[in-house]
């Protein structure tokens, strides 16, 4: 596997520096980096401004924390994962594995093909004439799905409503209680078996209740954006 490659602004500025690319980065006149690029097919670039045009372009993997401005074009990818990202366009692009998108917004994706949507605490995102095979939601909402090409049951994965995770919050809080229960009934460590399985039972009670936490934080972060919507023209 090729080694990632890190960036950070001041780096991307630099290479664009010393290898003449077209365009200062600016709104107007955006870097272009286009086919035989110099970065590396595993890169990552974080805290990004930069307005830069990427144009068919190949990566293996490409990793982008904290970054905006940025376009990419007929590009290529292994996988892509969009970590706290905005204002990101993809545009005629395909993806052979994945595309990832952590806690980012005001994304717009269009004309591409996506075998495989990992969408986690996302909103107000564009989707436009794609082809998505197959989504894992967690937590986004107020994400706008227009002419998708997609299976049948892809909506019901994306509109998921708020009570599909009041029952994980209830089922993970049962649990945890379950186990502390019994951890404090059995409360034998003579038998260092039976001990071994009291603290099991103490650990799987914390996980059980510091996951509904997680979960609730994450629903107070998205509760205000409004159910994904499904345009058809």
């Amino acid at each position: 596997m090729t080694k990632e490659t890190c960036y950070s602004e001041d780096d991307i500025y630099q290479k664009a520096m010393d290898e003449n690319w077209v365009g200062d980065g600016t709104s107007e006149t955006p870097f272009v980096i286009e086919n035989n690029h110099s970065l590396s097919y595993h890169s990552k670039i974080e805290k990004s401004s930069l307005h830069i045009l990427i144009k068919n372009c190949a990566f293996n993997a490409i990793l982008l924390k904290k970054c905006k401005n940025l376009e990419f074009e007929g590009c290529s990818f292994e996988y892509m994962t969009l970590s706290k990202c905005s204002e990101i366009v993809i545009g005629n692009c395909s993806f052979k594995n994945s595309l990832a998108l952590r806690g980012s917004h005001d994304l717009y994706i269009r004309d591409s093909r996506v075998p495989f949507l990992i969408f986690s605490v996302c909103y107000k995102n564009n989707f436009k004439a794609c082809t998505i095979d197959k989504i894992f939601n967690y937590f986004s909402r107020g994400n706008v799905f227009e002419n998708i090409e997609a299976p049948k049951k892809f909506q019901d994965k994306v509109e998921v409503g708020m009570k599909k995770y009041y029952i994980i919050w209830l089922v993970l809080i049962t649990a945890g209680i379950i186990s502390l229960i019994s951890a404090i009934f059995i409360s034998d460590f003579s038998d260092w078996m039976i001990g071994s399985l009291i603290m099991g039972l103490y650990l799987m009670a914390f996980i059980s209740f510091i996951t509904p936490i997680a979960l609730y934080l994450d629903y107070r972060t998205m509760k205000h954006y409004p159910d994904n919507k499904f345009i058809k023209s």
